[in-house]
């Protein structure tokens, strides 16, 4: 129920290989060892609709000059190319509307 609530007010896109993801931003505030704030970034929580080989979930992160960040390291090669076919396609559409 709580993710299909999350779906309903997430906006989607589509990747080149037909896929679709759906994705909430929020700020996330990245802050140092002593806990101050040291930037603000975008973070992007992507899930994927009607997947057939597991859960995907995963949160990205961007700075308002346009650089991309993953702090969890990725479990496959296949799962690097997902994210950045997100990374590109989220460039694509957020370029489209400016």
């Amino acid at each position: 129920m709580r993710d299909a609530l999350k779906n309903l007010f997430a906006e989607q896109i589509n990747l080149e290989d037909g896929s679709v993801f759906y994705y909430t931003t929020q700020p996330y505030e990245l802050k140092n060892a002593l806990g101050s704030v040291v930037a603000v970034l975008q973070q992007y929580h992507f899930t994927k609709k009607d997947d057939q080989s597991g859960p995907f979930s995963r949160k990205l992160y961007r700075t308002k000059e346009g650089n991309w960040y993953d702090f969890e390291e990725a479990k496959s090669g296949a799962e690097k190319v997902v994210l950045r076919m997100l990374k590109s396609a989220i460039d694509v559409k957020e370029n489209e509307t400016v």
